[in-house]
């Protein structure tokens, strides 16, 4: 085994950090770039430690070990933290609360407002276009309004 190592210069750690970090480029799934972060790393411990290839093994599976364990917490973090939208796939949720110009009037209980860069379906009493109105809720992509 010493022999099939020792063809491997001091570059090795960098060649093996460089394809794991392509190779995550390619596959998206946030799995290879911990392994290629080991790597990266015992290519760095190694260029001030000088270290046996029996520790740069060890030292890359121990890496490689707890990188996935904190990058599956951090991961995990960030998929559920409070930076995200809150009301992804509640879209109508998220503008209650907030006042909106008609676009188009109430009629018959039904018009048409715009906020930010979409038409949205509203309802509620009867207004002209240009008037005030607050979203107290909706469902099914229809927003439900009051007079503002």
């Amino acid at each position: 085994m010493a022999e099939i190592l020792g063809i491997f210069g001091d570059w090795t750690w960098w060649i093996i950090a460089g394809l794991l970090l392509v190779s995550e480029l390619l596959a998206t799934s946030i799995f290879l770039v911990w392994f290629g972060l080991a790597a990266l790393s015992v290519g760095l411990a190694d260029l001030f430690l000088g270290l046996t290839w029996q520790m740069e093994i060890i030292l890359f599976v121990v890496l490689s070990v707890v990188y996935l364990l904190l990058g599956r917490r951090y991961v995990r973090t960030r998929a559920t933290g409070e930076d995200n939208l809150p009301y992804l796939n509640q879209r109508v949720n998220a503008f209650v609360g907030r006042t909106a110009t008609l676009h188009e009037p109430i009629v018959n209980g039904e018009g048409k407002v715009r906020i930010d860069d979409a038409l949205w379906r509203v309802t509620g009493t009867d207004a002209p276009a240009g008037s005030r109105v607050r979203i107290t809720g909706g469902s099914n992509m229809v927003l439900e309004t009051e007079p503002a």
